[in-house]
């Protein structure tokens, strides 16, 4: 709750920062609506230490900004909801940094399925790998990708899935180094 929390205020600072820096006096992102536009609220982003979580999160609101994506709070209604999930696999001495976001209509139907992958930065443990190179690409890549869909959301979605349940925080761990994932739940004050 605290991650979405998070998310929907650095994406709603980032719209009123552009907001502000227009000469028409409308804002930029607003100044695209119209029946044509789609808003997007992102619901979850799991998987990351709290502090990548915050990088990914000012990221992401940049590129929507870049990309003319309309982001809202969660909170509010929207047209389309994201869950998404990010991931460090290590294989031997490479860490990859690997991304999902399922993007739901407001009836809870998956719209699409973006994901993608980053080699990380060097680093011996697996969230390290994921340097400011490493998050900017991620959140450009995906941002990217939803700004395409948005463009033409194509057929109607297959599947339903339930409303958001309140998660806690899943850590897991496997003795097998040479292909691990890392997850780790948010530092919690």
């Amino acid at each position: 709750m605290l991650r979405a929390a998070c998310l929907a205020l650095a994406i709603a600072a980032g719209n009123l920062v552009v907001a502000g820096c227009t000469t028409t006096g409308q804002p930029a992102l607003g100044g695209f609506g119209g029946s044509g536009q789609h808003t997007v609220a992102f619901d979850s982003i799991d998987g990351p230490p709290e502090q990548l979580f915050r990088k990914l999160v000012t990221q992401l609101g940049e590129e929507a900004s870049t990309h003319h994506v309309i982001t809202v709070s969660h909170e509010s209604a929207a047209q389309y909801r994201i869950r998404g999930y990010v991931a460090a696999h290590v294989q031997g001495k490479k860490t990859t940094i690997t991304w999902v976001w399922y993007v739901f209509t407001a009836d809870r139907e998956v719209a699409v399925r973006l994901a993608g992958e980053v080699p990380g930065a060097p680093s011996e443990r697996a969230w390290a790998a994921a340097d400011d190179a490493v998050v900017a690409r991620m959140a450009r890549d995906g941002i990217s990708q939803l700004a395409a869909f948005l463009a033409s959301p194509g057929e109607a979605p297959s599947r339903q899935f339930p409303p958001r349940e309140e998660a806690s925080p899943v850590a897991s761990a496997t003795t097998d180094t040479e292909r691990s994932l890392a997850f780790l739940p948010p530092s919690r004050p």
